[in-house]
């Protein structure tokens, strides 16, 4: 178990040193439960967690009622900085803190090398 922790962690770690301007990263189970998480911590990030992924959790029922397709990630834009929130699995989703100033396609790009290093982790 202690092994599984660390490479998830070790995958968090890695996805916000490869985006520049992102603060840290969250993985999350369906109940808002974080599993693992890099990064700054100053914030309680483990409840801006939870609720984001209620969040998620919402706009995933909402498009697939309206028949809009598959939801791949959700960008909260705040006045301290971005938030973007991508379904890893039914049950996971993986939750990046940016700056304003991140690069978004840059941590687009990073936040599905991460998802599918962490789908192979989980499966």
């Amino acid at each position: 178990m202690e092994t599984e922790v660390f490479l998830l962690n070790k995958i968090l770690e890695d996805l916000v040193a490869s985006v520049s301007g992102s603060r840290a990263a969250i993985f999350l189970d369906s109940d808002g439960e974080a599993i693992a998480q890099a990064g700054e911590t100053t914030k309680d990030i483990r409840l801006l967690g939870a609720w984001k992924e209620i969040h998620l959790d919402q706009i995933k029922e909402i498009t697939n009622r309206l028949g809009l397709g598959t939801v791949h990630a959700v960008l909260f834009s705040l006045d301290e900085g971005n938030e973007l929130i991508a379904p890893i699995s039914g049950e996971y989703c993986l939750l990046l803190f940016l700056s304003s100033f991140s690069n978004l396609a840059d941590a687009m790009t990073n936040l599905r090398k991460a998802i599918e290093l962490l789908r192979k982790d989980i499966e």
